[in-house]
């Protein structure tokens, strides 16, 4: 498995890797919402700065309990994660436009896959961690 480094400073927030893509870092740079999405970005800076544990209240949500899946929320947008490992504070597999009162099912559900994909990787020691545009 690999991740992206998509923020980076007393800790790390990564991407999941799809091929030579990086839907969350796709999610945050293109589409509509500019100012959510721009918001969205100033919070994870400050998260990679500060840490999750300094993270406002509105600034996400538990999204599956059972699963250890959580999103990042700026106005409509969601952008789901699951906690890392080794300063990777925030692993980052996809976001939404939230249309409804529930967390989008099929996003929670791939990123618990994707959960358990970095574990697995973690245990293995195969997890690769791109830190820059060049892959």
């Amino acid at each position: 498995m690999k991740v992206k480094v998509l923020f980076e400073a007393r800790f790390k927030i990564v991407g999941v890797m799809d091929g030579n893509s990086c839907p969350a870092e796709e999610f945050l740079l293109e589409g509509e919402d500019d100012r959510c999405r721009l918001g969205l970005i100033a919070i994870l800076e400050f998260l990679a700065e500060n840490g999750l544990d300094k993270a406002s209240a509105a600034w996400l949500h538990e999204a599956n309990k059972q699963d250890r899946i959580y999103e990042f929320i700026k106005g409509p947008l969601r952008l789901f994660f699951f906690k890392g490992a080794d300063g990777q504070i925030a692993v980052c597999t996809s976001g939404v436009r939230k249309k409804g009162s529930k967390a989008d099912k099929h996003a929670v559900a791939q990123a618990a896959k994707l959960r358990a994909l970095y574990e697995a990787a973690m245990t293995d020691h195969t997890l690769e961690i791109i830190e820059d545009e060049e892959d």
